[in-house]
């Protein structure tokens, strides 16, 4: 007596997966085909963006770090004007926060101006700037697990990694300029794929196998 496989059909070279076995796939086939064109263009916007911000990235690294750079510059600048005048017009706002709101808005605005006016350092001091925090982060995170370690059962594993998140962090910030030009490789390889991926998905979501 031979036993009939519950999940899949036979294909070349064995048994297929079937919907049971893969209940996402079933999922995205039970959308609306509404619904599946919707999360289809989102898909496909994104890759796209990503795709074309992870090229820029990697083959127009200080053209990309500069417009970004720009960007921030104009953002300052529109945040600290929008906070001055609501300090300035909106009724009720005790004279402090009235006080703090212009000068916040102030720096804002005149860090914007900075920016704009040299974008290439500002474009730098970004990056490594980034750079530095993601250093950082990756000593705390190695401090952190190092302090806890103790409460795994394979103690070893845990303080190997702790040690390395730490080395890692302290040669990123022994050299961040060195760390920043590795950092934006990494992020445009990672946009790259994150998109390429992504548009993928965008031809293949919901539509059955």
């Amino acid at each position: 007596m031979t036993s009939t496989p519950q999940n899949g059909t036979p294909g070349n070279g064995g048994w297929n997966e079937g919907p049971a076995s893969n209940p996402f796939r079933l999922v995205e086939e039970m959308l609306p085909q509404k619904a599946k064109s919707a999360v289809r263009t989102r898909y496909g916007i994104l890759g796209v963006a990503a795709v074309l911000l992870g090229g820029a990235l990697l083959f127009w690294p200080g053209r990309t770090l500069s417009v970004a750079a720009i960007l921030i510059g104009i953002y300052f600048i529109v945040s600290g004007v929008i906070r001055i005048v609501s300090a300035l017009v909106e009724l009720g706002l005790p004279a402090g926060w009235r006080v703090l709101d212009i000068l916040v808005g102030v720096l804002l605005s005149v860090g914007g101006v900075i920016m704009l006016k040299n974008t290439t350092l500002s474009a730098t001091t970004l990056a490594v700037l980034v750079t530095m925090t993601v250093g950082i982060g990756w000593i705390m995170e190695g401090v952190i697990a190092l302090t806890e370690s103790w409460k795994v059962p394979n103690s070893g594993w845990a303080v190997a990694y702790a040690v390395l998140s730490i080395i890692a962090g302290v040669v990123v910030l022994v050299f961040p300029l060195s760390a920043t030009a590795m950092m934006i490789i990494f992020a445009a390889v990672a946009l790259l794929v994150t998109g390429v991926v992504a548009v993928v998905r965008a031809f293949s979501f919901g539509r059955s196998r």
